[in-house]
């Protein structure tokens, strides 16, 4: 299947990104690396497709032309030209991520393998951390309320089922919020390896770090524009689960392939940008879950649509986000070949 990996960047070449080229070039994968204004001049791949700010404006996109500069949801950009491409799988990740050799392994849809019973939130690093000197850690986007609540109870699916998004998790120094980077130095987490879960019917947030998503619902790649960096993933996540969900469409949780170096952030700072997630989770997970959609992909635009008017409506996020919304799906449309 035709395989594109989308990274973002505002930093020069990395090992990372050199690693990234190099091992999609080995596999026959596109790959696209979207600039913002903060991005070098001389950007240069060995393999691949860098677009700068001045190339991202020449695209003849409805949401290319509209989307603020100096804002991680210009990854959507990316996925758009993906999806002009014709792909088939989309993998994302982001420069402050080196991929072991796992990470350019084939992708399968199907999976046996086991699934999370529980019908509320989760903490999902509970399964991943190993049991000896087991960490006490949590994935950023679980409610603080949340991480130490529930026991998770698994049992094994008895035939293999299709997973049309699948997040991996990160080792080193993983995707978790500023409150645990505040109170924790040195961060260096082991992730099991050879693990997969099914989330089933439980509630957890996924990132924009390892995430591999499958044509049948790439509508719901949307980043949001107007929330902060450290929001637009985990509120799509929140989203993309709820529709997911009731479309009886699961999300699979595999072990480790890749390894964070984190680039250097101010945690305060990041801080200051999680608040509203800290807040508003659970208040937007159960306003989501309140509202009736119709099930199948042919939906899945009115959905999303839906499911950002209730938040706006609410007061959780700019009104102004449906005008980048309407935007995103309008080039879906376009672009999105026998969906």
């Amino acid at each position: 299947m035709k395989t594109c990996l989308v990274v973002t960047t505002i930093n020069k070449p990395n090992k990372n990104i050199r690693a990234f080229s190099k091992g999609s070039q080995n596999k026959k994968w596109d790959f696209i690396v979207i600039g913002d204004k903060k991005s070098p001049k001389n950007f240069k791949l060995n393999y691949g497709q860098y677009l700068s700010l001045k190339d991202q404006m020449k695209i003849n996109l409805k949401f290319t032309k509209i989307c603020p500069i100096n804002n991680y949801a210009r990854k959507n950009i990316g996925y758009l030209l993906a999806f002009k491409n014709n792909t088939e799988i989309i993998i994302e990740t982001d420069d402050d991520n080196f991929p072991k050799k796992s990470f350019f392994s084939y992708r399968n849809l199907n999976h046996k393998t086991f699934e999370i019973q529980n019908k509320s939130w989760v903490n999902i690093y509970d399964l991943f951390t190993k049991d000896k000197n087991k960490e006490f850690i949590w994935p950023r986007g679980l409610p603080l309320d949340e991480i130490k609540s529930n026991k998770i109870n698994i049992k094994k699916l008895l035939k293999k089922e299709k997973f049309f998004l699948q997040q991996g998790v990160c080792e080193g120094n993983p995707d978790v919020d500023a409150i645990y980077r505040l109170i924790n130095k040195n961060i260096n987490v082991k992730f099991r390896k050879n693990y997969s879960i099914s989330l089933g019917k439980s509630i957890s947030t996924f990132n924009s770090q390892n995430t591999t998503w499958y044509k049948k619902i790439f509508p719901l790649m949307y980043l949001p524009v107007t929330c902060s960096m450290r929001c637009t993933d985990i509120w799509r996540s929140l989203v993309a689960h709820n529709i997911l969900r009731r479309d009886k469409k699961k999300i699979l949780f595999h072990g480790t392939s890749m390894h964070q170096e984190r680039n250097f952030h101010n945690l305060n700072k990041d801080f200051e940008q999680e608040i509203p997630m800290y807040l508003l989770n659970k208040k937007i997970y159960k306003v989501l879950n309140n509202l009736n959609f119709k099930s199948g992909t042919k939906n899945y635009s009115q959905n999303l649509i839906s499911s950002y008017k209730i938040l706006i409506d609410k007061g959780f996020i700019d009104k102004k986000e449906l005008f980048f919304l309407y935007a995103w799906l309008s080039d879906c449309r376009k672009l999105i070949k026998n969906l």
